[in-house]
């Protein structure tokens, strides 16, 4: 097998090999500046000063900050949350619940099948939209302080 046969039967491997790099790249590069600002606050601490705020808020992921912003401002319900989640997946199980049902006889088994198993995990994932919508955290009110933070 020559080269050029191997890179036209392979060529579409260069995607996934290079989204694979470019995450190695995300986590070394997230390593190196998380090492970095621990050097910094342990040098903080060896001095015995307070460290900056911003370099504790380095240290916080994005899923940390988003949190953070949301209970602090009382909007969590609404930002991670709301009626467009139950819609947007009760169109989705009905669409690959009917698509699988209707592929039946017309197309491949696989279709079907696939259809029918979207359908199912759409529909799965509706009903857990639904319950954290109907039980889930409830919006914060000015006069309620359950989700104040300490440092308020």
């Amino acid at each position: 097998m020559s080269f050029e046969q191997l890179f036209r039967d392979y060529w579409w491997l260069i995607f996934p090999i290079g989204g694979m790099l470019m995450g190695v790249f995300g986590m070394f590069s997230h390593h190196h500046h998380r090492t970095e600002t621990l050097r910094i606050l342990k040098s903080y601490a060896d001095q015995g000063k307070e460290p900056p705020a911003f370099l504790l808020d380095a240290l916080k992921t994005d899923e940390d900050r988003a949190m953070d912003h949301a209970f602090g401002r009382g909007r969590y319900r609404h930002r991670h949350g709301g009626w467009g989640g139950v819609v947007t997946f009760a169109a989705l199980a009905v669409g690959f619940g009917y698509f699988g049902y209707q592929a039946g006889g017309n197309a491949s088994p696989v279709f079907s099948a696939l259809g029918m198993a979207f359908g199912v995990a759409a529909a799965a994932l509706f009903v857990l939209r639904l319950f954290s919508l109907m039980f889930g955290p409830k919006p914060r009110h000015d006069d309620d302080k359950r989700y104040d933070r300490v440092d308020d």
